[in-house]
């Protein structure tokens, strides 16, 4: 049975069964989206690409009518739960991809087991899936092994961390204003005691008015410096992630041609090859990596195969 047939998600009035066409439409976009860095970022896609999918899908097929919610959307969701569970299944000893059928090959026993601990599996056993090849490349540093893999967001975790700037207030005065008189006496001749009550409660109140607006002012102040160490350490953060994706693809551009030379199937001449792509282009040297071992040999198929790795 072709994936493709089945239901793409949504209830009621947006349910709708997506044609095998259609479906092929919406992976061709999304692949030349990821490919795109205007709408690709390091933990997904920029803020309106769905509508950006909505008019490539539209025209390439003209009159479809699919909006990019609820359609393009719930669909989108449906294919990524199949892609993840496919993943997982193949990074389990026992199942296999079949290239020809494009689905998985298990006995069906075994298969049935697995549903058992893992429901999220269940309903692809004999259904094609004939986008994997595309999606492996669209979404594997994002899902390896069934689950979120360590991409660029848990990666910074495991980097050494520069520690924030820090700006310190000491909110104490050092400085105080005295007035001594020293060791003489000084005779000041008595005011009369109405005058004098109303001279003190003038200077009570100008004190009390400037300790306020020294308070004010250094609440303003501390809010400020709070505002600054946040930006700091986010300065910080950015570029030592910018330091550590630089010094990883380094030392994995190293390693990519022995990994290449050790799978199989694959041959010296196109080792250099998918070498040459994977060094040139940054990003596709980080999803190498990331993918699971049964996956590599699919991913330098379709590095070889150009184009047709988004059939």
């Amino acid at each position: 049975m072709d994936e493709s047939s089945a239901s793409g998600g949504g209830r009621g009035k947006n349910k709708r069964f997506w044609t095998a066409e259609e479906d092929k439409a919406l992976v061709a976009a999304l692949f030349d989206l990821a490919s795109d860095p205007h709408w690709k970022c390091d933990n997904g896609f920029r803020n309106g690409y769905m509508t950006r999918l909505e008019e490539v899908i539209g025209k390439a097929i003209p009159g479809c009518g699919l909006k990019a919610l609820p359609h393009i959307d719930s669909r989108l969701k449906t294919l990524v739960t199949k892609f993840r569970a496919i993943v997982q299944m193949l990074n389990t000893s026992g199942f296999k991809w079949d290239d020809e059928r494009h689905m998985i090959s298990v006995e069906r026993t075994v298969y049935d087991e697995y549903c058992k601990i893992h429901p999220n599996c269940k309903n692809l056993y004999g259904h094609a899936f004939p986008h994997l090849n595309a999606m492996v490349e669209i979404y594997c540093k994002d899902y390896a092994i069934g689950k979120p893999a360590e991409g660029f967001v848990d990666a910074i975790g495991n980097m050494e961390k520069t520690a924030p700037v820090q700006v310190m207030v000491d909110s104490s005065d050092d400085d105080d204003d005295t007035i001594a008189s020293g060791n003489g006496t000084q005779t000041v001749e008595s005011a009369p005691p109405s005058k004098k009550v109303k001279r003190e409660n003038t200077s009570k109140r100008s004190k009390k008015e400037s300790e306020s607006g020294a308070s004010s002012e250094l609440a303003s102040l501390q809010a400020f410096i709070k505002d600054m160490n946040v930006h700091l350490s986010t300065m910080a953060n950015v570029m030592s992630r910018a330091d550590e994706r630089e010094q990883q693809v380094a030392e994995k551009s190293e390693k990519v041609l022995d990994e290449l030379l050790s799978l199989e199937g694959v041959s010296p001449q196109q080792a250099l090859e998918v070498a040459q792509i994977l060094t040139a282009q940054p990003h596709k040297l980080l999803i190498f990596f990331k993918c699971p071992d049964t996956l590599k040999g699919i991913f330098v198929k379709c590095l070889l195969g150009g184009n047709d790795g988004n059939a």
